[in-house]
């Protein structure tokens, strides 16, 4: 299963076709082919090496915002695991 998150569009390079994006903090490339409108600043999603969906600004912020979430209460869920561990180990 993949799944996408958005990625602000930091470079484009339109000679080779690819853009270059920011996950936070992370850059990829991707393939232009199918989105040629793309521009500097865009939110785009990007599947198997392509950048198949552009966001608008409020979608990709709404997205970040459930990504954030998501990681923080895994994130939470496993420290507590973690203490669960360490309590059943020093029994």
């Amino acid at each position: 299963m993949c799944i996408a998150a958005p990625a602000h569009v930091v470079e484009i390079n339109r000679e080779e076709n690819f853009l270059v994006a920011d996950f936070g903090g992370a850059r990829q490339q991707a393939k232009i082919d199918l989105l040629p409108e793309v521009e500097l600043g865009d939110y785009v999603l990007i599947h198997a090496g392509y950048a198949i969906e552009k966001l608008t600004e409020e979608a990709a912020k709404e997205s970040l915002e459930a990504w954030e979430e998501l990681l923080e209460t895994l994130e939470e869920e496993e420290i507590e695991m973690e203490k669960a561990r360490m309590e059943h180990f020093n029994q």
